[in-house]
């Protein structure tokens, strides 16, 4: 299985396209993200963020030519909606740019808010699977016609999922796939990172994919291949982004340390039991507003309209 550190090295042979619109995913511990990061700092490396920057350049001076001010960044072209920071022995640092990925969409009827992409751009979604949820309804036309588009304006898009499955259809249909199957990390002599190398299966077709995950026939991949960092890539992003998503709202709130009880064998005893056991799922847990709460706020309304 050939192992690739570059990435010039993976579009010359084929591997990975500059356009491509990427779909990684794999179990939870596999190193989806910190495969995504081998990406970035490819990207930010000063080689080929210089090439993508010309690139972009030309393309920006064109639009400002019919009133666009439009200027590409002189770094890098890497846009992450979380946190990657390239670091490197005698490299500078180099951060990428955030985006709300809310944003990225084409410009719409209703007023739903998009920014402006930067051409020949790199974007990264992280956990994605909400964002572009096939269990949802339909994907409005200003989304899905930003990744149908997305080799006219010369950018490169990768969607980190733990099941592929759950990005919707008319986004997976374009898409190449790349499964993390493994990650394994090297260390020196005094306990130093020396390199991360991930083991990937490629598969370039939707259809193909769908049938991979019902039969798992090693048969239908495209391409089984190795990637490899050097150094450490576990200090270029941060893996705690998403911990605040948990406590939200509870900063007057303490942990609950209640043990557990024996149900004792009487009527007091089963009634403390359906205290602490639910029954009858709520509304809310399946997403759901209360009947009670639509009630209320529909009167609230009423009542101002009096």
């Amino acid at each position: 299985m050939k192992v690739y550190e570059k990435i010039e090295d993976i579009f010359k042979d084929d591997i990975l396209s500059p356009k491509d619109i990427l779909i990684i995913w794999g179990k939870r511990g596999k190193g989806k993200s910190s495969l995504a990061g081998f990406f970035m700092s490819e990207f930010m490396r000063p080689k080929i963020a210089k090439q993508d920057i010309k690139a972009s350049k030309e393309l920006c001076a064109k639009l400002r030519e019919v009133g666009y001010p439009f200027y590409p960044p002189d770094d890098h072209l890497v846009f992450c909606d979380t946190f990657f920071e390239r670091t490197g022995f005698l490299s500078k640092r180099s951060t990428a740019y955030k985006f709300n990925a809310l944003d990225f969409c084409l410009p719409n009827e209703i007023h739903h808010p998009s920014c402006p992409i930067c051409p020949h751009g790199k974007y990264f979604f992280d956990e994605a699977q909400d964002l572009f949820d096939s269990h949802n309804a339909s994907l409005p036309t200003f989304v899905t016609k930003t990744f149908e588009l997305s080799r006219q304006i010369e950018i490169f898009t990768a969607i980190i999922s733990q099941r592929p499955m759950r990005i919707h259809k008319d986004i997976r249909d374009l898409a190449t796939f790349v499964e993390v199957v493994d990650m394994k990390n090297k260390y020196g002599k005094y306990g130093n990172l020396k390199y991360s190398e991930w083991t990937c299966y490629i598969i370039k077709d939707n259809a193909v994919l769908e049938k991979y995950l019902t039969t798992k026939d090693k048969d239908l991949i495209d391409i089984k291949v190795k990637f490899r960092f050097r150094g450490n890539i576990f200090k270029c992003y941060d893996s705690n982004y998403f911990l605040p998503m948990f406590f939200k709202g509870f900063e007057n709130t303490q942990f609950i340390f209640d043990k557990g009880k024996r149900t004792e064998f009487s009527q007091e005893g089963f009634k403390n039991y359906y205290k602490n056991r639910l029954i009858d799922i709520p509304e809310t847990y399946r997403g759901k507003v209360p009947k009670e709460s639509k009630k209320n706020k529909n009167e609230g309304e009423s009542n101002e309209r009096k």
